[in-house]
């Protein structure tokens, strides 16, 4: 019952959401589709194929993750996941949907469940600090150009919070003091899930070479994202807006994804119109949120495609344990 109300939920705000973007945008929709019909093709498709390129390397970052679970996946059957990942996210809640669904898979690769939802876990993670870093940055050396000065606070608040969070995952130490939170639910089943389910991400501490190359994967993954969307913005006649604006923008609209809905539909392309007006018409920021989600929606297609014909090489076989 709370499985159907929370999918229920989602698919309200997403619908609620892009019914009031249109509504308020219901003017300019038709320049919205003009300025998508006469986009630059070569300029969208270098964006494509520069989204991809983050694909990529992001499928790596999880095979150096995961790696520390004891887990071993290859090049191949890293992207079939990430791809699969991409497929569910349209299912499931937020953007974190399909995480579940490579997790699941991982593990019965391995026979090792909880390693499997840990590094994935992790790997999520450890790409949330370049989501908050990059735009902590870029806030810093443009602050003069940011007339939003909500939105300066908010981004490093979002950076503050993912340091910490961090940082309490990898010092036990520290950690132990907050466990009094957890003390009336040592009762409960999912007590001991939380306390074991630490324990396996805690160990990513000793492994600080990992997370290093995670983390420069992530960064390059999250460059490749942002400047992949400036591409878009370029093809439909954007330039005159810097890079600079895409590396605050874009990194914020992709946490705003984490809110319940289906796949961060209706909240991304918000969050596109609403960071992006103060620098070009609204039906512009539209029309590069319509091509960002058009590339995730191929991105699911291949998943799709992928699950359809390739999902039994991660069907767990008794064999593999001799």
């Amino acid at each position: 019952m709370k499985n159907k109300l929370f999918t229920l939920l989602r698919v309200l705000i997403s619908f609620t959401l892009i019914v009031l973007l249109i509504w308020f945008l219901r003017d300019k929709i038709p320049a919205m589709i003009d300025t998508i019909k006469t986009a630059d093709m070569g300029l969208l498709s270098i964006g494509f194929f520069i989204f991809l390129f983050a694909l990529i390397i992001i499928a790596f970052r999880l095979i150096r993750v995961i790696s520390v679970q004891t887990i071993y996946l290859n090049a191949k059957e890293s992207m079939y996941l990430t791809f699969i990942g991409y497929f569910f996210n349209n299912f499931l809640p937020t953007s974190f949907g399909g995480d579940a669904v490579k997790a699941y898979y991982a593990g019965k690769k391995s026979n090792n469940k909880a390693g499997a939802f840990s590094g994935v876990f992790m790997d999520r993670v450890l790409a949330m600090l370049p989501f908050t870093l990059i735009p902590a940055l870029a806030v810093t050396f443009m602050a003069n150009k940011i007339d939003n000065k909500g939105l300066i606070i908010i981004v490093y608040l979002l950076f503050l919070g993912c340091l910490v969070f961090l940082w309490l995952l990898l010092h036990k130490e520290t950690a132990k003091y907050l466990a009094y939170i957890l003390e009336p639910f040592k009762t409960s089943l999912w007590y001991e899930k939380i306390k074991n389910g630490y324990a396996y991400l805690n160990i990513y501490r000793k492994h600080k070479l990992v997370m290093l190359q995670s983390f420069i994967l992530s960064v390059l993954a999250q460059t490749c994202s942002i400047v992949s969307t400036y591409f878009f913005a370029r093809a439909i006649g954007i330039d005159y807006v810097g890079i600079e604006v895409f590396f605050v923008v874009v990194p914020i609209v992709w946490v705003m994804t984490l809110i319940p809905s289906l796949n961060g539909l209706g909240v991304r392309e918000g969050g596109f119109v609403y960071l992006l007006r103060s620098y070009m018409p609204e039906e512009k920021a539209f029309a590069i949120s319509i091509m960002v989600l058009a590339s995730l929606a191929i991105f699911g297609v291949i998943g799709g495609i992928i699950y359809s014909f390739q999902k039994h090489i991660f069907t767990f076989k008794e064999e593999e344990l001799e």
